[in-house]
């Protein structure tokens, strides 16, 4: 496969031999310049003087020809690659034949002088090997007319007696060498074509995985938009379902009705869960989640955990084991730390059909290992890096709801990054698995409690509360559900409506969907009110699970739920609210 802006293999290795070429032509004038010298001088002993010179100012003449033509070829990618080859072919020939021409002082020169010239012209040879990188008709055609006669010129040993045994050895032998020099060269020309090409598949490789990666980047981008818009198209619905099902909840009914409405229930509760761990995902993506650090006691903080599941533990049969002494201080957000815990055990225990669950505590090397154990059926070694993959799941290829989405483990492994705690998995197929939680410890300062869960009952008789909604069922869920828990209900779907009856009624809450229509939102319906009326509690409450609009929340200040809210949650909300002594969207609005 090619790929745009990559040369072929051939022309690849045509165009670094230019390059190779152009590089080498720099460096050898002023060398190979000093050694004609010498042979020159040496000549112009044992013949007229000007015979040596003009032969030494065209060699020197060539040399700097050559190397500007060869400088030049690499950058004219307008002629063809061949052409530039054979430009450098015909210059490699001409300065063969003009070093070839010294060789002609051969019948002056005495037996030593002759040694010297023969060694230096095998020296330029081997030279050039390196200098052409022995691409054989460019090392050939400087080869053949600077040393091809040298065996001849000591076989016939011109001004000389009959050539004996030395000079018959000498002309054998410098053929040899000049037959093994061929054959280095193709050596050399091999290896440099294969490096090259290496290069090119590299580069090639190269090319290929970053389009790959976007691509997937791409990829990974479409999907996060579907979920996002898949996650707020279903919330609208299921938040309007949640609302109602809550306000029948909280009405006085018996037998199969109740019965119903539990059911109903239970199954909005299953997808909102299952929603709320698509928005986990996002949330961590976006970096909006920020820990809240502070000084816990490990081994009480598992005691707590380990309280909460072991009713679902023993539900289905299993021993609840805890092995965690107290004194154990680490340096961390608890309410994320106990949701880890949660993910794990939860995980644990749906895998798990006999034996036990147990958390185990210990300290090894000044860090706190904590192990959620299970006598599960384990997770076969290949599978072992997929199951902190999004939607990956072991052993349920038909998608059983029941078993979750598979997102459990990726929210584990990403809030382990955040809070710096080194995540480690065990597992022996048929024995079970071992999540390992390395977490810092801390010797100094206060414990901080760890955070209890739930909130009690409040009344919200007679607390006005102002719905900014464009959907017209979501309002009218907010209103039963509203309206059921005692609060006095006002309605607005644009933020011009919303800051009218702000300013007729005064409420003491806002909740504020974050997404309006004509691209208005929440939050400018809140800032609006907050410029007409005065600092007023406010709630966003958003389907929208996009980085951008979570990231855009944060900023703003103002606390972000997301549907479908259920009634705890909401009653927890309304009671803060009530509790707080000042206003948290107040800075937000000033922003």
């Amino acid at each position: 496969m090619q790929t745009g802006g990559v040369k072929p293999p051939r022309e690849e290795v045509q165009q670094r031999l230019l390059e190779l070429l152009a590089e080498q032509s720099r460096r050898v004038p002023i060398a190979v310049g000093c050694l004609l010298v010498v042979v020159a001088l040496m000549a112009g002993q044992r013949m007229p003087a000007w015979i040596p010179s003009i032969w030494l100012v065209a060699a020197i003449a060539v040399l700097l020809v050559r190397r500007d033509w060869l400088g030049k070829l690499p950058s004219q990618v307008e002629v063809p690659t061949r052409d530039r080859v054979r430009t450098a072919i015909a210059l490699s020939f001409t300065n063969g034949c003009v070093h070839g021409l010294m060789l002609a002082a051969f019948p002056v020169l005495p037996d030593a002088e002759r040694s010297f010239v023969t060694l230096l012209v095998l020296g330029l040879c081997t030279g050039a090997v390196g200098t052409t990188a022995g691409h054989r008709r460019i090392y050939l055609a400087y080869l053949l007319p600077a040393a091809g006669s040298l065996p001849i010129w000591w076989l016939i040993n011109p001004g000389g007696p009959t050539a004996g045994w030395t000079e018959l050895s000498l002309s054998v032998l410098s053929a040899l060498y000049l037959w093994l020099l061929v054959g280095v060269a193709d050596n050399a020309w091999r290896n440099f074509s294969e490096s090259v090409q290496i290069r090119f598949q590299d580069r090639e490789m190269a090319v290929q995985l970053r389009e790959a990666l976007a691509q997937a980047q791409q990829a990974n981008q479409a999907k996060t938009r579907f979920l996002a818009a898949a996650s707020h198209d279903l919330r609208q619905p299921l938040h309007t379902i949640g609302l109602l099902v809550a306000a029948l909840s909280l009405r006085p009914i018996e037998g199969r009705d109740r019965e119903v409405v539990d059911l109903l229930s239970q199954v909005t509760v299953a997808l909102s869960e299952q929603l709320d761990q698509l928005l986990d995902i996002s949330k961590l993506d976006a970096g909006v989640v920020e820990p809240d650090r502070k000084i816990v006691d490990l081994g009480e903080m598992l005691r707590m955990h380990h309280a909460e599941m072991r009713a679902a533990i023993e539900e289905k049969g299993l021993r609840a084991v805890l092995d965690a002494p107290t004194g154990v201080r680490c340096w961390t957000d608890p309410a994320l730390v106990l949701r880890v815990l949660r993910n794990l055990t939860e995980n644990a225990i749906k895998f798990t059909q006999e034996g036990h669950i147990a958390l185990r505590l210990r300290i090894e090397d000044g860090v706190g290992v904590v192990t959620v154990e299970d006598t599960g059926r384990g997770i076969p070694p290949e599978e072992q890096v997929m199951v902190f993959e999004e939607f990956y799941q072991v052993d349920n290829p038909e998608r059983d709801r029941a078993k979750g989405l598979g997102l459990g483990l990726s929210i584990v492994r990403r809030l382990c990054t955040l809070l710096g705690i080194a995540l480690e998995l065990r597992s022996v197929e048929g024995q079970g698995t071992s999540m390992v939680l390395k977490v810092p410890l801390e010797t100094l300062g206060a414990l901080a409690p760890v955070p209890a869960q739930g909130a009690g009952k409040q009344d919200f008789a007679g607390l006005t509360v102002l719905v900014i909604d464009d959907e017209r069922s979501v309002r009218m869920g907010m209103r039963v559900l509203l309206e059921e828990l005692g609060c006095r209900f006002i309605e607005a779907c644009t933020i011009e409506e919303a800051t009218r009856e702000a300013t007729r009624t005064r409420p003491d809450v806002i909740l504020a969907d974050m997404r309006l229509r004509n691209g208005d939102t929440g939050i400018a319906a809140i800032h609006s009110i907050v410029a007409a009326v005065g600092s007023t509690p406010a709630v966003l409450i958003s389907g929208d699970t996009a980085a951008d609009r979570l990231q855009e929340a944060n900023r703003a200040g103002i606390k972000l739920l997301h549907k479908p809210v259920s009634l705890p949650i909401l009653q927890a909300e309304l009671g803060r609210i009530l509790n707080e002594k000042g206003p948290r969207h107040e800075p937000a609005a000033r922003s």
